[in-house]
């Protein structure tokens, strides 16, 4: 596995950036750890992310997890309008405009991490270890199966940042830790599953160029 070490994406949005530092500076940095697409590129820099995906830290209490969610709003309606929706274990604090939400904040709570998060290099916020986003991002693969999923750790893999092989143990390692289904014959059927569905919504054929292919 060839861990880079952790840099600011180059396409940070003008929202999560305000998010990030005011959470920053009103030292609730470490109640949240980054992860999900914006934690990914600060590993491996190659597209843009319109949302912030993270995770609650641990320790967090009930009340630091309100602060967090008090500035996320505060940061937001300098922007415009802000709305709040749950479901299961995540909250979103989303952006919106007149007709459609603009950018949303997600934050929920931790099943497995298999390693300490670390401060991100440009913002005094938390930051996944690169075997944790690749293992969420299996995991996601295996229950989801969205094309971006599936795009992701392409990348990674042709970046030489990992091989296909640490993928599936990172996935058996956040699977042991959260107690959950570790069958790796179900797990792979699910991925075949998902790229069924995906090539007879866009077909191959369909697709013109060798690069989107």
């Amino acid at each position: 596995m060839a861990e880079e070490m952790p840099k600011r994406p180059s396409n940070l949005s003008i929202y999560g950036e305000a998010c990030l530092r005011a959470l920053a500076k009103a030292g609730l940095g470490n109640k949240i750890s980054l992860g999900g697409m914006l934690g990914l590129l600060h590993y491996l820099d190659y597209c843009p992310t319109h949302d912030v995906e993270a995770w609650w830290s641990a320790a967090a209490t009930e009340e630091e997890r309100r602060q967090v969610m008090k500035t996320v709003q505060e940061v937001f309606r300098s922007y415009g309008e802000v709305e709040i929706r749950t479901w299961g274990d995540v909250v979103s604090i989303e952006l919106r405009s007149e007709t459609e939400r603009t950018f949303s904040f997600q934050i929920a709570r931790r099943s497995a991490q298999l390693a300490s998060s670390t401060k991100a290099p440009w913002v005094g916020v938390l930051l996944d270890s690169f075997q944790d986003l690749v293992a969420s991002k299996m995991e996601a693969l295996v229950e989801r199966g969205a094309p971006r999923d599936f795009r992701d750790i392409y990348e990674l893999c042709q970046a030489g940042m990992v091989t296909p092989q640490e993928c599936w143990s990172l996935w058996r390692q956040r699977q042991q830790l959260a107690g959950s289904d570790v069958d790796a014959v179900r797990a792979r059927l699910a991925v075949e599953t998902h790229l069924s569905r995906i090539a007879k919504h866009r077909p191959l054929a369909q697709i013109e160029t060798p690069e989107q292919r």
